[in-house]
C-alpha cells in the first residue's frame, strides 16, 4: 500500500479512531526505538565481550588516567 493511500484512509476515518491510529503510530515508534536501543546494546556487550584483554579493550592512556582520578578520589 502506498503511503498516500493510507493517508487518504485515514483521512476518512472519524476524528477518535484518527487519534487510535496516531497512538498507534507513536506505539510502533517508541517500539521501533527501543528495539534499536537493545540491538545496540547487545552488539556493544558483543563486542565487549569478545574484545576483553585484548589490545582494543587496553588504552593505556585511559587506564591511567582512570586510575589517576580514582586516587584522587580517596
Amino acid at each position: 500500500m502506498e503511503q498516500q493511500e493510507l493517508i487518504e484512509k485515514i483521512k476518512r476515518l472519524p476524528q477518535d479512531s484518527v487519534s487510535e491510529v496516531e497512538d498507534f503510530v507513536d506505539y510502533l515508534a517508541r517500539r521501533e526505538d527501543s528495539l534499536n536501543r537493545t540491538s545496540l546494546h547487545q552488539a556493544l556487550a558483543n563486542y565487549a565481550t569478545q574484545q576483553a584483554g585484548t589490545d582494543a579493550d587496553l588504552d593505556p592512556d585511559l587506564e591511567a588516567a582512570a586510575s589517576d582520578h580514582l586516587l584522587q578520589q580517596d
